[in-house]
């Protein structure tokens, strides 16, 4: 059987995927910059850092908390639509924010309105890349990733540079302007098909492998014929692609049509409308059936335990790189390296994961563990500009990886059917890591008075989650 696309894993796949990493690249450089503004919030806005923490602990929260929305609006309205309201709801929130003198004007403009914004973001990269890359679908998903990293490389020394030049009020209507760019981006997202319809032939005579072509008889892969109902269910036949819709049974029976020697299929089958109420209820079930396997809670616990950490050493790392001696521009250049190690690790977590030899969940209970262990240390080399660099640059490297591997992992822990509920619940997991890292953080720093607690409370975080990686794999053997 032969699959045909000219836009799959070449041709205009490759102008989505620059696309898709640019997009990712804004995502980061929002994502990362609230660490680097929680300075001037203390200076400009109120000086309680706990309170201030609650901005970029909202903003993080919600890019993932809503993870579940985000797909359901990407599910109705496709890729283009959702990226130009990302688009406009992180232009609207960063512009009311620059208008903002209280944390809680920047809670809901910066937090929420621009969180929720960079949350359809998010998902239009995780969706795209999958639909127009197939044999390179790993890389793919590595090179997006590698976005974040580049945002998260640039964050702080631009957001500095912005600060320094035009204070918060500036640079948050500044951030607005660029982050607009999205709305560049989700053109580009146009459906694999145009309205017109391909049609695609699979010949049923008894052979080893049987032939899909479509009307210029190209193709492109050779599949067995098991495999032709689990390609044209999960939407990756050539062609069949519209706006990411999902592919049910009945309507897989819609669209073919029995000739003497040949199965004839047409991608013009989809109709919305006629999933109706049964699959809401099933989608009730698929819920249930998700966390009755114990490897997928077991998962989730581990993001939980990640983002809290994450969260809370990157939010407040420039505040506590000055503490430590260095000046405002240097705490900024640690995020610089840190992004570096980034998208290095990034490219190559999604490389590993091309490896069917390497399980995927050894290689994130390593990140976890190398990362723990960097951070739970931190305070002790943490006194020089030098050695603050090397903590960027490693913790970029061992953590940052953990990003691409989300994806293969919940393919991997759950059926096919189920992938969309609980890649959303993955996500809705990390946001509660997301939201609550910052402010414990913040309050073991009241309450001690040592900002050394903050790192140690973050490395033990990342060690529990390690621990929690590694009871999936138990989890699977049982």
């Amino acid at each position: 059987m032969e699959v045909s696309n000219p836009n799959i894993d070449r041709g205009y796949a490759w102008v989505v995927l620059v696309a898709a990493f640019a997009l990712q690249f804004m995502v980061g450089l929002l994502a990362y910059s609230p660490g680097v503004m929680n300075i001037a919030m203390l200076d400009e806005i109120e000086n309680d850092l706990t309170k201030t923490s609650w901005v970029g602990s909202i903003n993080f929260g919600t890019c993932t908390l809503l993870g579940p929305v985000a797909g359901l609006i990407q599910h109705k309205v496709g890729s283009r639509v959702t990226a130009l309201i990302a688009g406009a709801l992180t232009f609207i929130g960063m512009t009311s924010a620059s208008f903002c003198k209280s944390v809680l004007g920047l809670v809901l403009t910066y937090g929420l309105i621009s969180g929720f914004g960079m949350c359809l973001a998010c998902n239009v990269v995780g969706v795209v890349a999958g639909n127009y890359f197939l044999k390179r679908r790993e890389i793919a998903f590595g090179v997006c990733s590698a976005g974040g990293g580049m945002g998260l490389f640039a964050a702080g020394p631009l957001v500095r540079y912005l600060l320094r030049n035009y204070n918060l009020s500036g640079t948050l209507l500044i951030l607005g302007a660029l982050e607009f760019h999205m709305c560049v981006t989700g053109v580009t997202f146009r459906p694999l098909r145009h309205g017109h319809s391909q049609s695609l032939t699979i010949s049923t005579e008894e052979t080893p492998t049987n032939k899909i072509t479509d009307e210029n008889n190209t193709s492109m892969h050779k599949l067995s014929n098991t495999a032709i109902s689990l390609l044209i269910k999960k939407g990756e036949v050539g062609g069949l692609e519209d706006t990411e819709h999902e592919t049910t049974d009945q309507q897989i029976h819609g669209l073919i049509t029995l000739g003497d020697d040949n199965v004839s299929l047409s991608p013009s089958f989809y109709d919305p409308a006629k999933t109706g109420l049964k699959s809401h209820i099933c989608s009730v079930f698929i819920v249930f059936r998700i966390f009755k396997e114990m490897a997928f809670l077991m998962y989730c616990i581990s993001l939980t335990l990640w983002t809290l950490a994450e969260s809370a050493a990157v939010f407040h790392l420039p505040y506590y790189t000055q503490l430590k001696g260095s000046s405002s521009d240097q705490a900024a250049t640690v995020f610089t390296a840190m992004g570096f190690g980034s998208v290095i690790s990034r490219i190559v977590a999604g490389m590993m994961t091309s490896d069917s030899k390497i399980p995927y969940i050894i290689i994130q209970f390593g990140l976890l563990g190398l990362s723990g262990i960097i951070v739970l240390f931190f305070p002790l080399y943490s006194h020089t500009y030098n050695t603050q660099l090397v903590f960027g640059i490693l913790y970029g490297t061992y953590s940052q990886g953990i990003n691409t591997l989300i994806g293969p992992i919940v393919l991997d822990l759950v059926a096919v059917k189920d992938v969309p509920v609980a890649y959303g619940f993955a996500f809705f997991f990390q946001g509660i890591g997301y939201i609550l890292g910052p402010p414990i953080a913040s309050w073991i720093y009241r309450l001690s008075g040592v900002y050394d607690y903050t790192y140690i409370f973050a490395g033990s975080s990342l060690v529990l989650s390690a621990m929690s990686a590694a009871a999936v794999s138990l989890a699977r053997r049982t």
